[in-house]
């Protein structure tokens, strides 16, 4: 089991390759690109070295040609001729390599990450693996990871399998790229996350904020007798939040609460704040929630920034 923090950037690499079409990545690339990354994905074996390329990179042009080797045997290397110096050139042995992502250990890595127990289950093909669950409050939840959702052939499969699935238990559905179109949604309740919404950074190394990974259904009810965790007047001048009321006498602040609110409600667990604040009409001056809530401090209690993105602290 990978517990151990992975270097941000090699997670986005290994999240890269699952998101290609074979799930493989040509060694000349690593070479050329992501050496430092290819190695530690190699080391915690989410790389393996897979069948020899067929064509290489003409590395004597400059317009990113491929081209077939040949094998010598009197040299016992692959060579290619090129026509612009007129000699053989020997095939370096990265540019002849192929890796293979090992779908099976990136699964249990995302599946460490989010704190969920159980083991990876393939669900549909190669497009949608259920993680295992986790506990929303009372209850369980399961987790999904999910490719290409943004593509709609890639969508309507996995729609029709969660639609099979049923609703026994909630879910949300891992994925890197969300469907571009805001009335798009999964079926029996299901919610989708973005893979880059809930990855942190810190010294270089990559985790997982669970509580955006939770965030789509803070607004549900875990028994019969808990109060919802969001209750808000129509015009949203008060919200009260895990029990605490906030007022806002000002239409613009209404507004923009408003607009956090209505993310909230759809699952969306971060929202822009600049194009938050265009969309209430900010002055020049309020180009920052602090400028913008200027006079009063209690709002970083009901609302949590950073990174250019801010949410209900719910």
């Amino acid at each position: 089991m990978m517990t151990a923090p992975m270097s941000s950037k090699a997670f986005k690499l290994a999240v890269d390759i699952f998101h290609f079409e074979f799930m493989k990545m040509p060694g000349c690339l690593l070479a050329d690109h992501h050496p430092v990354e290819g190695r530690i994905l190699a080391d915690c074996g989410l790389l393996t070295e897979g069948e020899i390329a067929t064509h290489v990179p003409n590395r004597h042009t400059y317009e990113g040609d491929v081209i077939e080797p040949e094998w010598n045997e009197e040299t016992r290397t692959y060579q290619y001729f090129s026509f612009d110096d007129g000699y053989w050139v020997d095939v370096p042995e990265e540019d002849m390599k192929t890796y293979n992502l090992d779908v099976d250990r990136l699964l249990r890595l995302i599946r460490d990450m989010a704190e969920v127990s159980g083991e990876p289950k393939a669900m549909c093909g190669e497009l949608l693996w259920s993680l295992g669950t986790f506990w929303l409050g009372k209850r369980k939840a399961t987790l999904f990871l999910a490719r290409n959702l943004h593509l709609m052939h890639c969508f309507d499969e996995v729609y029709d399998v969660l639609k099979r699935f049923g609703n026994k238990a909630p879910g949300v559905v891992l994925t890197r790229n969300l469907p571009e179109s805001r009335h798009i949604e999964l079926p029996n309740g299901y919610r989708m996350v973005s893979l880059k919404d809930i990855w942190i950074v810190e010294n270089d190394l990559c985790h997982f904020d669970l509580e955006i990974l939770k965030a789509p259904f803070a607004g549900e009810k875990s028994t019969a007798s808990d109060p919802p965790l969001v209750q808000y007047a129509r015009d949203y001048s008060t919200i009260k939040v895990n029990g605490r009321e906030f007022v806002f006498t000002g239409m613009k602040q209404q507004q923009l609460i408003g607009f956090l609110v209505e993310a909230w409600r759809r699952g969306e667990p971060k929202c822009r704040t600049q194009i938050l604040l265009e969309n209430v009409q900010a002055s020049d001056f309020s180009n920052t929630l602090s400028k913008f809530f200027s006079g009063r401090s209690d709002w970083k209690e009901l609302i949590g920034y950073g990174n250019g993105y801010c949410w209900l602290k719910a």
